[in-house]
């Protein structure tokens, strides 16, 4: 797998998404977010979150946590390329 660049002028961008107690089963909230980068995704994920939340606010919280921690590891990796914003 090769990343190719033109410039240093990068631009991550992320989008985040959750579904209040989707699975019946379990009553688990699902998780999903995906990172573009320039014109194409970078990275996506879409989850069963690893709780059961009370409510909505607490399974968007949630959500929003998991994709901050995964920009955070983006940015890093980012920087380890010399593509720091």
């Amino acid at each position: 797998m090769a990343l190719c660049y033109d410039d240093t002028n990068v631009r991550l961008h992320g989008y985040v998404d959750f579904d209040f107690a989707d699975d019946v089963n379990s009553w688990r909230s699902t998780t999903g977010y995906g990172f573009t980068l320039r014109i194409g995704a970078m990275n996506w994920v879409s989850m069963l979150q690893k709780m059961v939340t009370l409510s909505t606010i607490e399974a968007k919280y949630i959500a929003a946590t998991e994709a901050c921690k995964e920009l955070i590891r983006l940015k890093d990796f980012l920087k380890e390329l010399g593509k720091e914003q």
